[in-house]
């Protein structure tokens, strides 16, 4: 007997408060100092798949 999987809806978000927010966060620069520890991370991570 096989299970019968029920496709999932999507989340209909209808306070505009919370869309609004989320728009702002996404919106939003990404900060100097957090690029920079990106970019130093992502090099250790080069040098380590490089060995």
């Amino acid at each position: 007997m096989a299970a019968k999987i029920k496709p999932v809806q999507p989340t209909e978000i209808k306070d505009k408060k919370i869309i609004r927010e989320v728009i702002e966060q996404i919106r939003k620069p990404i900060p100097a100092a957090t690029l920079k520890r990106h970019e130093k991370e992502e090099e250790a991570l080069m040098r380590l798949l490089k060995k």
